[in-house]
Parts: structure tokens; C-alpha cells; sequence
């Protein structure tokens, strides 16, 4: 039922999210749109200012240069006489000036190095004091005297009227300013008749930005200027900024010569950089918490306009119509969920129905699905197939689980024929572990009452742990599982043979020695033969018996092996030819060079005998994180070392590469593609040599790292090893010696107490002896079993 309620609830949900998504999908591309919008309409309105503009530029420029060429056509300009009828020429050129303020000054270059001009000194109180003028003066005419246009000084003459033109004084001073030297002067004369407008420049006497607009007239001789402030640009573009709400910069060649702004407020960086950046694109930056947008638009090759506009001022009348269109379909949105409500639960109760298959599918209770009906055509064709799905993935689950199990098996099966000392224990493990597992499961002792595995895919990974717990052993060498004997080894037979010869040679010299030296006395001779003789077979006698690792080795049968080892014999014939690369390699390395003939020893420890351990196989370890002591070789095939093993066949580092089964067992299992509920269950495998106590390997495992399938099969694999009869290491055990050690093993807490309770009080090892040990293994008569139980109580 709860699974019912939250899937309605998720439909619900579900649906209203769907809802959701579609209008805020809705809300965002109508936002987007709209801001869309807002950037196109803030493109053209910057275009149509730089129209605008535009034409402001070209009236302004026209009005100039007419009014330039008016002056220019005025008789009284076009004389030489003109310059001293200063009073006539002071109200000809005055009259432009007092309708236009911007005027600043004209004036007339003459060509015997005359200059006369009229100035307006009512623009600003800084002219009046740098011409030194009259307090009521308005107007001032400067008149130069040179006698040649290369002479440096010339003689000024500033005449001052106030303004109605009544002359008020006079001054003169000299003065390094020469007309002729200046560009509009020269630019004029380039012109040929044809009215200059200059480039922008910074007029001194005004601290302004202004233009001077020069002719040289038709005489070819005398040339007017006017100077004009560019403050009429910048009052006319004031004009287009109080409609619009727009900041406007105008640039010619790098220049600002006017602006909407103060004269005295800088521009910002960001738009002088947009003059060297790509033109007629729309961008934007952040300045005092505001967003702007701004965009550069040329109007000639010459000038060009920064337009800049408040973001937000910009976007309020469309942001307005935006939140009442969200309004709108907020609204909306609101008024349909009843209807998605009502639609959803026409789905829910099939939907609901085939939820419950699907579990059944999930719970692997493949024949209890079974098709659901309804009136949505195609809920009904999707329980068909999940009706055909269950019987596929039940036919291809039984498919897989036999290839597995078969492939589990032939693995098991290889391991145990690799050697036929292991007889069969990788397929008697399983048996054992799953009378022990059964009855665990159906314990209601100790820690064991609230312990029940019923899983079927658990119990099936349990038994195939159990199979594969030394599928590792595929990679440890035959010679050391089956070395019956400390000299037990695969060596190449050509040593054998060579001694042989040696032999043979040794034969045919002391025949030699013995027809020639026939005068020494016959008993002597064969008394010193007779015991040396003695001596060897008694040395041989108890190599061999050492040699069958059934009887403890003590420091004194090393001394003594050490001895013997000092006996020398004379070889002749090379033990570098007829082997393989590595043995030569190992041979060259310990020796050296071979000298013929050599004296060896009758047992021998050489650096040939120490096999080094691998860099991968370090790296596996620590991988593995492998706690267990390494030796630092992987063998030592020394004859004396092999003798000298205290008790056994095998040296320490055979007994670890035995032991390393254990690590690649859980290498091979930890790489295979198991379920998430199998992988951690069939790693159990690897722990079946783990103690209770950490003393275990390979990891050290403690109890608490350890799981009952773990322990389960610790017991069994120990169990079956000891009642086996084909270990080479030791012989098959009688019953009661086998629970004695595993009762002493119980107690230093090597295997589990409680497991191994069950599996005495429930004659466990009792039903497996009967079907797989020989009849003189099981000694009932030597048995106590209130004993062992007593013992493990305590």
C-alpha cells in the first residue's frame, strides 16, 4: 500500500511538474523574446540617433561653410584696403557673431603679412583679462604688422568698442603669432577657393573644443577664417538625449569634441575602448550598481558616435507588459491542475497493477506475473510484454546460472586434477559447507537464533564460493603442491647425466691410478676404501632421510649437513651448456666465467638458487592489501637450505605461494561481473584461511571482518584437508585426532566456537565421514563428544 500511495503521489507529482516545466519553459522564452526585443528596439533607437545626428553634423558644417562663403564674397573683404577700415570691417564681420554666439572669432589674412581680426571677448571673462580689455568692452580687432611673412615678431594692434561699436582704446605689444604658419592658413590655400573645414583642436584662448573653417578667396590673395565652438553640437545633441533619455559622445579622429555630459565628467573607459572595437554592435557593462547598454556607430570616415543607455530605463515599459503576461500564465497554470488531477487518476489504478508485476519480476517470481487489463490500449500491450519478458529472462536466468555453475565446476573439477595429491577437495568443501550452513540455519542457540539465510540466490553463492574457494591454486606451481620431498624439484636432467659422466670419467682415472700403483699393500688400501665407503653411505643414509621431511630437523643435523658439504669433487664437464637462458643468466651471475675443471662441493648453496620475487607481485599485494608476512624471494632451491627445513617438505617461500592462493582467489573473484548481492558474499571464498583471532591469512583478518559463510567454510576446508588421505605433506588422520586439533584450534580462537559446537553436537562430522572417509579413519570408540562440548563451553 505504500508503494501505491507514493506512486500516486508521484503521478500527481509527476504531472504537476510536467506543468511546471512547460510554463516556466513558457515564461522563459517569453522573457527571452521580450529581452530580445528590448536589444533590437535599443539598436535602432542608437541608429536612428546617429541619423539624427548625422544630419545635425551636416547642417551645422553647411550653415558654416555658408556663412564663410557669404563673408567671403563681401567686396570690402576681397581688398587689400579693407585691413585699415577696421570700423567697416569690425561690423560686416560682428554681424554673424551677434546672432550666433558660437562664433568665436573671424578673421582675414592678407597677403603683404597683414592680419586683421575680430574677436568676441564676451564669450568668457578669461578672454577679457588675456586681452587686457575695458571692463564694458565687447568686441576687440587685432591687427598685425609685418613687413614680410617670414618675420618672426610682428606689431600687434587690439582695438577695443564696446557693443554698439563706440571705440573705447587701443593697445599694442609684440607678438611671435604668424597666420601664415598655421594649418588653416595652409589648408586654405590647398583648397584653392574651395571652404576648409579643419580638424577639431582645443582653443587656447577658450579652454574649448572648436573648428575654424577657412576660403581663400577669388583675388587668390587675401584668406578668411571663422572659428566655431563646438559647443552647438554638443547643446543640439543635449536636445536628442531630453527626448530619448540617451548619453551621446561624438569622436572625430580619437577626439571627443562633443557630448550630452558635463564638459568636466570623464568617459568611461569602456566606451573610449569601443572606438578601436568592432562598430555598430550592441554591448553592455556594469557601473555604479547600473547596467548599460552602449554601441559605437560611425557617421564618416571621420567621426563617430558612443551611444549609452540605462539598461533598466530602457527595459521598465517592456518588463511591465512581461510580469502581466507571467501573471497571466500563472493564472492559468492554476485553474488546469484539477484537470490534471482528474487525468492522472484514470492512469493510476493500471499503472498501480503493473507496479505489482514489475515487483514480482524484481523478486524473480517469474511464473506469478501475469497480464493486467484497462481501457488504455497501450498500458495493455506494455503488460503483454511484461508478461513475455518474465518467461525470457526466467529461461535466459536458468540458461546462465547452469553455464555458470558448469563453468564454476570445470574450475573446481581442474584444480583438484591438477594434483593428484588433492584428490577431490574442491568438491567435497561444497558438501561439507552446506551440511554445516543447513544446520547454522536451523540453530536457535547462542548468536545463531536470529542467523537464517533462505535467499536462494544467497544460498546459491554461498555454494559456489565454496567451490571456487581455491580456484587460485590454477596458478601455483605443480612442483611445490605435490613436492613429496625437500630435494623434489623440476629440473633439467642434463645435471644427472653430467654427474653421470662425471662418474664414468672418475671410473676410468682411478682404474688408471689402481694399474699403476699395484705394489701398494692390498689391506691398506682397502681399508681406507672400506671406510670411506662406510662413511658416504652413512652420510647418503641420512640425507635421504632428512630429505622426507618426516621428522624434525635439529641445529645439530645442520652441522652436520654442513659438514658433508664440505666435501669436494672434481667435475670436467660444463654445467653452462644444454640449459635455458635464465639458468645460464643466474649461473654467469653467481660464477662468473666457467674454468674447467672445477671443484664443487657434494652439497651446495649458490646465488642461482635464489629465485627473486616480481615487481607485480608486490603490487598485487599491496592492492590487496595483504597483511601477511612476504618473504623477500620467491624461492630458494639451495640444497642445504631445503635440507635444513625444521619440519615438512616445503621452505618458507613455497609455504607462502601456497598460501597465495588465497590472494588470487579473491583477485580472480573480485574481477568477475557478480550481482550486488553476490560480490561480497562470494569474496567470502578467499577468507577460508583467515583465525578469528588475525592470525590467519592473507589479510589478518579479525572476527569482526569475518562472515558466517566465512567461517562456515574455514571449518570445512580444515576438516577436509585433515581427513584426506592424498596430501603429500601429512597423512590421513583418524577422527578423533582430527577434532582434537580442531578443538585446540577452536579455543585459541582459529575457527568458530559456536560453528564448531553444531558440528559436533549434530554428528555433522559424523554423515560426512560415513559417505567420504575410510572405515579405519573413524574411531567412534576414541571419541567423547560431552568432552569436546564441555571443552568448548568453557
Amino acid at each position: 500500500m505504500n508503494k501505491v500511495k507514493r506512486f500516486k503521489r508521484f503521478l500527481l507529482e509527476y504531472s504537476l511538474l510536467i506543468l511546471t516545466v512547460v510554463v516556466l519553459a513558457l515564461l522563459i522564452t517569453q522573457y527571452y523574446f521580450s529581452y530580445q526585443m528590448v536589444l533590437d528596439f535599443v539598436t535602432k533607437k542608437f541608429v536612428y540617433l546617429a541619423k539624427q545626428s548625422s544630419i545635425i553634423v551636416r547642417e551645422k558644417d553647411k550653415q558654416a561653410k555658408e556663412l564663410v562663403s557669404i563673408l567671403g564674397n563681401t567686396p570690402i573683404v576681397n581688398t587689400k584696403e579693407s585691413f585699415y577700415e577696421k570700423e567697416a570691417l569690425l561690423k560686416l564681420l560682428s554681424t554673424p557673431m551677434q546672432y550666433n554666439n558660437k562664433i568665436f572669432a573671424i578673421y582675414i589674412a592678407y597677403p603683404d603679412s597683414k592680419y586683421f581680426e575680430v574677436v568676441n571677448i564676451a564669450h568668457s571673462e578669461f578672454i577679457a583679462k588675456m586681452f587686457h580689455a575695458p571692463k564694458e568692452a565687447q568686441w576687440v580687432v587685432v591687427q598685425l604688422f609685418r613687413d614680410n611673412p617670414k618675420q618672426i615678431e610682428a606689431l600687434e594692434v587690439k582695438h577695443f568698442y564696446d557693443k554698439d561699436f563706440n571705440y573705447l582704446s587701443s593697445f599694442k605689444s609684440m607678438t611671435d603669432y604668424n597666420p601664415y604658419k598655421r594649418p588653416w592658413f595652409q589648408e586654405a590655400l590647398s583648397g584653392k577657393g574651395t571652404i576648409v573645414r579643419g580638424s577639431p583642436y582645443m582653443y587656447y584662448r577658450l579652454q574649448k573644443m572648436g573648428i575654424t573653417y577657412s576660403v581663400s578667396l577669388a583675388n587668390n590673395q587675401n584668406i578668411i577664417a571663422m572659428d566655431i565652438t563646438l559647443d552647438v553640437l554638443s547643446q543640439s545633441l543635449r536636445q536628442l538625449k531630453d527626448s530619448t533619455k540617451t548619453d551621446i559622445y561624438m569622436f572625430e579622429d580619437q577626439k571627443l569634441i562633443a557630448s550630452t555630459e558635463p564638459e568636466d565628467k570623464k568617459v568611461d573607459t569602456i566606451l573610449l575602448d569601443a572606438l578601436k572595437g568592432s562598430d555598430n554592435q550592441l554591448a553592455s557593462y556594469e557601473k555604479d550598481g547600473y547596467t548599460y547598454f552602449f554601441m559605437a556607430i560611425p557617421i564618416t570616415s571621420h567621426i563617430k558616435l558612443v551611444f549609452k543607455a540605462q539598461k533598466e530605463r530602457m527595459m521598465r515599459p517592456y518588463m511591465q507588459s512581461i510580469y502581466a503576461e507571467i501573471l497571466v500564465t500563472l493564472l492559468l497554470s492554476l485553474l488546469l491542475i484539477p484537470f490534471i488531477r482528474k487525468l492522472a487518476k484514470r492512469f493510476e489504478e493500471p499503472i498501480e497493477m503493473l507496479m505489482e508485476e514489475n515487483e514480482k519480476v524484481k523478486r524473480r517470481e517469474f511464473d506469478k506475473v501475469t497480464p493486467i487489463r484497462s481501457s488504455i490500449e497501450e498500458l495493455n500491450h506494455f503488460s503483454d510484454s511484461l508478461v513475455d519478458m518474465a518467461k525470457s529472462i526466467k529461461e535466459h536466468e536458468e540458461k546462465q546460472e547452469k553455464l555458470l555453475e558448469g563453468f564454476i565446476h570445470l574450475i573446481a573439477n581442474m584444480i583438484d586434477r591438477k594434483s593428484p595429491y588433492t584428490g577431490e577437495h574442491c568438491k567435497k568443501v561444497p558438501i561439507l559447507t552446506k551440511m554445516i550452513l543447513d544446520e547454522v540455519n536451523e540453530s536457535n542457540e547462542g548468536s545463531f537464533k536470529e542467523f537464517q539465510i533462505k535467499d536462494k540466490e544467497l544460498l546459491k553463492g554461498i555454494e559456489w564460493s565454496s567451490w571456487l574457494h581455491d580456484c587460485g591454486k590454477l596458478i601455483i606451481p605443480n612442483e611445490i603442491i605435490d613436492k613429496a620431498t625437500k630435494l623434489e624439484m623440476v629440473y633439467n636432467r642434463l645435471h644427472e647425466i653430467r654427474t653421470r659422466f662425471e662418474v664414468v670419467l672418475r671410473d676410468a682415472k682411478i682404474a688408471y691410478y689402481k694399474a699403476v700403483l699395484e705394489g701398494t699393500p692390498h689391506e691398506r688400501a682397502n681399508a681406507e676404501y672400506e671406510r670411506t665407503k662406510a662413511q658416504l653411505q652413512s652420510d647418503f643414509a641420512f640425507i635421504a632421510e632428512l630429505n622426507l621431511g618426516e621428522t624434525e630437523v635439529s641445529d645439530e643435523d645442520c652441522q652436520r649437513l654442513y659438514k658433508i658439504s664440505t666435501i669436494t669433487w672434481e667435475r670436467n664437464f660444463s654445467k653452462y651448456i644444454g640449459i635455458s637462458w635464465q639458468e645460464r643468466e643466474r649461473l654467469m651471475e653467481a660464477h662468473g666465467e666457467e674454468k674447467l675443471p672445477a671443484t664443487e662441493r657434494l652439497l651446495y648453496d649458490g646465488l642461482e638458487h635464489k629465485i627473486p620475487r616480481s615487481v607485480s607481485d608486490l603490487k598485487l599485494y599491496k592492492e590487496e592489501k595483504i597483511k601477511m608476512e612476504i618473504p623477500e624471494l620467491l624461492y630458494n632451491k639451495g640444497e642445504l637450505y631445503n635440507l635444513c627445513i625444521p619440519l615438512g617438505t616445503i621452505t618458507k617461500e613455497e609455504k607462502f605461494k601456497i598460501q597465495e592462493h588465497a590472494i588470487h582467489t579473491l583477485k580472480i573473484l573480485k574481477e568477475l561481473p557478480w550481482s550486488d548481492k553476490l560480490k561480497y558474499i562470494v569474496q567470502d571464498a578467499a577468507n577460508h584461511h583467515e583465525h578469528l583471532d588475525g592470525t590467519g591469512y592473507p589479510r589478518l583478518l579479525h572476527k569482526d571482518k569475518l562472515s558466517v559463510p566465512a567461517r562456515i567454510m574455514a571449518i570445512a576446508d580444515i576438516f577436509e584437508a585433515l581427513t584426506s588421505i592424498d596430501r603429500p605433506y601429512k597423512k590421513a588422520k583418524p577422527l578423533s585426532e582430527v577434532l582434537s586439533l580442531m578443538l585446540d584450534m577452536a579455543k585459541d580462537e582459529n575457527i568458530d566456537k559456536e560453528i564448531f559446537k553444531i558440528f559436533i553436537k549434530n554428528k555433522i562430522y559424523l554423515k560426512y565421514a560415513q559417505g567420504y572417509l575410510n572405515p579405519e579413519q573413524i574411531d567412534l570408540e576414541n571419541i567423547d563428544e560431552e568432552k569436546i562440548l564441555e571443552e568448548l563451553c568453557k
